[in-house]
């Protein structure tokens, strides 16, 4: 297949000919074609080089038809979208719009419109070039950096569209570095993401400070996945595997693992220790459930409704515990929830304690820990019999208490095949980042909450 190659053309929605029959005047149109062919340069696309076009084109060569065609590359800008792209690269109306919508169907493209930069590849047939537009064959373009897509012209003048997806590779990196400004400027810099950052300061809830940015002078250590294609390119990180900190009023390390047993993926410390629960699901024991969490129809108004929280069913009177330490934000009395108390925890969570019958010798602004009466189930407010309504948000958004992911608290040494499966992962992080068990944040025992002081 011979193919004529040219080099991209950035293109200004400004400089889009219209139509001959849109002209009044044929002056306009031979004009507009000469501010089209003066303005629009050939520009190569920062996000497409010729080795990338060349591999796409190589992986896609079976599925190209087998005239010989022509090569024309055109941006996506924020005055052209990919139609208009089309059309001045030489694609009919028809055909460019035909191309673009078989992109969309395919969900990894933007249906609304296509970002700027986004580069595409227009194939045309070379026997056809000398008309006022050319036949279109087909339209390739890279929505992200897992995928390419080929949209290729059918018999019926349909375009058919291929995806190639990159074979990725998981491999591991190490960013760690000091806080000069705040950690996610920090993490940034050292190769990982904000993500990372919010992932990070999540694992250290005692630093409240942290989540904030932390404080220059603290250390951080972190290993993530990374992922890359069949060619050792980067495609894009992963999660966080490992995460150390040496901070004013924090320290300790973590070890992402999936046990086998479960398949629940937790953090745990260099012992195999996960981190204590910091929340119970069950402030009044394990009581029945009369209503769980989601839409349902509410029964005094008969409305249907979002329900925010578990409604458990005990005899008026019953203790009510605190599901975590915190501090008390609010307690008192409205319409809907009665007498109630809102309690203000660490990692942006909060947890709601509504219908109470009376509070048990509490105030606001009081620091409470896991387990302290706040009160007791009654009926107060919109509530049709004794129960306790129990909320937990996180960031302000409700959130199901019962399928809530909590820390386990387990310890993988009852379990020695487990522990033998998380030490061995352990030490290939560990490798990675140099360690060894005198290395002062690998050797660090961390419980959460509770910050227990380094090993020996």
């Amino acid at each position: 297949m011979k193919q004529q190659i040219q080099r991209p053309a950035r293109v200004d929605r400004s400089l889009r000919p219209h139509h001959v029959a849109e002209r009044a005047v044929a002056g306009l149109v031979v004009l507009g074609m000469l501010v089209l062919f003066v303005f629009v340069r050939p520009q190569q696309p920062a996000s497409l080089t010729s080795a990338d076009a060349a591999q796409a084109m190589l992986d896609f060569r079976d599925n190209m038809p087998a005239a010989s065609t022509a090569e024309r590359i055109g941006q996506v800008t924020s005055g052209a979208a990919a139609a208009d792209v089309l059309e001045v690269l030489g694609a009919s109306a028809t055909d460019a719009a035909a191309a673009v919508a078989a992109l969309r169907q395919t969900g990894l493209v933007d249906r609304k419109r296509m970002r700027p930069g986004t580069a595409l590849t227009a194939y045309f047939d070379e026997s056809m070039m000398d008309s006022e537009t050319s036949r279109l064959i087909a339209v390739s373009i890279k929505p992200n950096a897992k995928n390419t897509l080929l949209a290729t012209r059918q018999a019926d003048d349909s375009f058919f569209v291929s995806v190639l997806t990159a074979r990725l590779v998981t491999s591991r990196r190490r960013a760690a570095g000091v806080i000069e400004t705040d950690l996610q400027t920090a993490l940034v810099a050292a190769g990982g993401t904000p993500a990372h950052a919010t992932s990070f300061a999540a694992l250290f809830p005692d630093d409240v400070g942290l989540a904030e940015g932390g404080h220059p002078g603290d250390r951080f250590d972190t290993v993530f996945e990374v992922a890359e294609d069949e060619r050792g390119n980067f495609i894009e990180n992963g999660d966080l595997v490992f995460a150390a900190f040496n901070g004013e009023t924090s320290h300790g390390s973590w070890y992402r693992y999936t046990p086998g047993d479960t398949g629940r993926t937790e953090f745990f410390d260099a012992n195999g220790v996960a981190a204590q629960p910091f929340l119970t699901r069950y402030p009044i024991g394990r009581a029945p459930i009369n209503s769980g969490f989601g839409q349902r129809y509410h029964p005094l108004t008969g409305q249907l409704h979002l329900h925010t929280g578990i409604d458990f069913r005990a005899p008026a009177g019953t203790p009510i515990k605190v599901a975590g330490d915190g501090t008390i934000a609010f307690m008192g009395f409205s319409e809907g929830y009665g007498r109630h108390v809102r309690i203000k925890h660490k990692r942006g969570f909060e947890t709601l304690y509504a219908h109470m019958s009376g509070f048990a010798g509490i105030k606001e602004g009081d620091a409470v820990k896991a387990g302290d009466v706040l009160g007791y189930v009654g009926d107060s407010g919109s509530a049709t019999g004794e129960h306790l309504h129990y909320e937990i948000r996180r960031d302000g958004r409700w959130v199901n208490p019962m399928t809530l992911e909590l820390p386990s608290g387990r310890n993988l040494a009852s379990d020695p095949a487990e522990l033998a499966a998380f030490m061995k992962q352990k030490s290939e992080i560990d490798a990675l980042r140099g360690a060894t068990q005198a290395t002062e944040l690998a050797t660090a025992a961390t419980l959460l909450p509770v910050i227990q002081p380094n090993s020996p």
